[in-house]
C-alpha cells in the first residue's frame, strides 16, 4: 500500500515536470526567425503522452489499491461509518490513512493528525492487527468480531 502510494506520487510528480518543460508561450504576432533548425517544438509533449499512456496501467492499479484501502480505513459505503474509523476511532483510521495512503513519514503523520508520533505509530499498529484479525471486508463494513 505505502508503495502504491509513492509510486502514484512519483508517477504525478513525474507528469507535472514533464508538462512544465513543454513550454507554453504566448503566440507573437512578430515575424521569427530560426537559426537552429527542425526543431520539433511537440516533442516534449508527445514524450509525455508516451510516457502517461506506457504507465497508464500500472498507475490505475495503484489507485485501485489505494481506494481499496479508503474503504478498509474508513468504510465501504459513505467512507464515514465504517472501517476502521467505526471500529477504533477516527485518529486511528487517520492514522493509518496518513502513514499509507499519503505515504507520509511519520513526523507527517502525526501533524496530519494532530496526535504525538508515538500515538500514530501504536494506532497504525493497532489498526493493522484489527485489520488481521477481523478481514478486509468486515473492516471495510465496520463489524467487529461480535457483530458476525
Amino acid at each position: 500500500m505505502y508503495d502504491a502510494a509513492r509510486e502514484a506520487d512519483r508517477f504525478s510528480r513525474a507528469i507535472a515536470r514533464m508538462e512544465s518543460r513543454e513550454g507554453a508561450k504566448a503566440q507573437s504576432y512578430s515575424e521569427r526567425v530560426s537559426m537552429g533548425g527542425d526543431r520539433d517544438v511537440m516533442e516534449p509533449t508527445d514524450r509525455r503522452i508516451d510516457y502517461e499512456e506506457r504507465c497508464r496501467r500500472r498507475r490505475d492499479e495503484d489507485y485501485a489499491l489505494i481506494d481499496r484501502a479508503c474503504e478498509v480505513i474508513y468504510g465501504r459505503q459513505d467512507q464515514c461509518s465504517g472501517g476502521i474509523g467505526a471500529i477504533l476511532g477516527s485518529a486511528y483510521a487517520d492514522a493509518l490513512w496518513w502513514r499509507y495512503c499519503a505515504a507520509a513519514p511519520w513526523p507527517e503523520v502525526a501533524a496530519g493528525v494532530g496526535m504525538s508520533e508515538r500515538f500514530c505509530r501504536d494506532a497504525v499498529r493497532v489498526a493493522i492487527d484489527t485489520i488481521d484479525a477481523y478481514g478486509l471486508d468486515r473492516v471495510a463494513t465496520g463489524l467487529g468480531l461480535a457483530e458476525g
